[in-house]
């Protein structure tokens, strides 16, 4: 039905399937140029980082924050979920986000995976709201990201309207969301997206083009046509926010390899970079 999020064994099951691990050292946050004209937040004490916490539901959050970090400055947040049976450090290296995002200025939360329901995406849906109990979080500058489980609970909480916060920039990667799915959803407003797949996913073949196909017709896109941006990226033309299919040659475990500087640049509000050429 319309709106509603698809419960019952056999889509946990879909979901549940493509468990992926991270390997890495620590990842090493990023300073950031702080503006000297930014609002001020109410005085509190700096947390660590990382910071690790557990939410008031009992989930484990690992929470990244930029090297110089000032807890007197309003920050974007971007939350990563997890794909099935990740912990909150093994999406952290996954991914390679952190350096990244923290140099653009944001706080990065990895929340720990759990099994998807309609249950669990209330206790992940609530991530922004504990993380900003702890940080000093721009409100409206929350943008969700995540790799297979974590790309569909990062889409899910973008399309569904008891969300309770308005998602800023969407970025999932292999998600497990087809166009016919997502019809079963009203459009939200328009939302900036990058969708991410690999065109060797054997789990999701295809879903992540059918996704992007469905965004750009909420986003208002002149037509179906993909122009060339940068790296694996294509664009959707004159759309009522900006929307992108990223498809690489990787099959459905790995992380694609250009996704932590395009999906930052993308946040940030920047045009996606080819790899090839500065920033």
């Amino acid at each position: 039905m319309s709106g509603e999020w698809r419960t019952g064994l056999a889509l946990c099951a879909i979901l549940h399937l493509a468990a992926c691990g991270g390997e890495g050292p620590e990842a090493v946050a990023s300073n950031y140029d702080y503006p000297d004209d930014a609002p001020a937040c109410p005085p509190r004490e700096a947390a660590p980082d990382p910071f690790q916490f557990r939410t008031a539901q009992g989930l484990e959050v690992r929470v990244r924050v930029p090297a110089n970090y000032r807890p007197d400055r309003p920050h974007p947040l971007l939350v990563v979920y997890a794909g099935a049976g990740m912990t909150p450090s093994a999406t952290e290296r996954l991914t390679g986000l952190t350096p990244e995002a923290t140099g653009a200025g944001y706080l990065v939360a990895y929340p720990q995976h759990i099994r998807p329901s309609r249950a669990a995406l209330r206790k992940l849906a609530a991530v922004p709201r504990e993380v900003a109990a702890r940080h000093c979080v721009d409100d409206s500058r929350i943008s969700l990201a995540g790799h297979s489980d974590g790309g569909t609970t990062a889409t899910a909480l973008a399309v569904m309207p008891d969300t309770p916060f308005r998602v800023a920039r969407l970025v999932p990667s292999a998600a497990g969301f087809t166009a016919r799915d997502l019809a079963t959803f009203d459009c939200p407003a328009p939302t900036p997206v990058m969708v991410f797949h690999g065109a060797k996913d054997r789990l999701f073949p295809g879903w992540g083009r059918e996704a992007s196909a469905w965004w750009a017709g909420c986003n208002m896109c002149r037509g179906t046509e993909l122009v060339p941006a940068a790296g694996t990226c294509r664009s959707y033309r004159d759309c009522a926010a900006p929307t992108y299919y990223c498809e690489g040659p990787q099959g459905h475990a790995r992380w694609p390899q250009d996704a932590a500087r395009q999906l930052t640049r993308f946040i940030g509000d920047a045009p996606p970079a080819d790899e090839r050429s500065p920033p």
